[in-house]
């Protein structure tokens, strides 16, 4: 259903998923990966190999990040990416784009630094 449509709905669906409540845990961030096309209309090629990442969360992580016992999203994001990206979002919806190569990097640090 997504296909064609570039890396910006990985954001879109990652927002679907947080509202299906069967599906996902209500107390865990929700990180969507796609590949950015080496190419931008327009623009030109890019030099090396990109991954966009997109967090979103469940209500029930909204008032952890409220209370401060859970990082917001773009905060996370920050941290994980430090060094090798640049994070944009809010508490509860943020994105980045990072070296292909650093996408394990990102999902260590994500995991060590979720919590304040």
């Amino acid at each position: 259903m997504y296909t064609g449509m570039g890396p910006k709905v990985i954001g879109q669906f990652c927002s679907f998923l947080s509202y299906q409540t069967r599906l996902i845990k209500p107390d865990k961030y929700i990180l969507g990966f796609v590949n950015v096309p080496p190419e931008v209309p327009s623009w030109g090629k890019l030099k090396g190999e990109w991954v966009k990442i997109s967090v979103r969360v469940p209500k029930g992580l909204h008032s952890l990040i409220d209370q401060g016992k859970m990082l917001g999203t773009v905060d996370l994001l920050w941290k994980a990416s430090e060094g090798f990206g640049v994070a944009d979002g809010h508490k509860y919806a943020a994105n980045v784009v990072i070296p292909k190569d650093k996408k394990e990097t990102l999902i260590k640090n994500a995991d060590k630094n979720c919590m304040p």
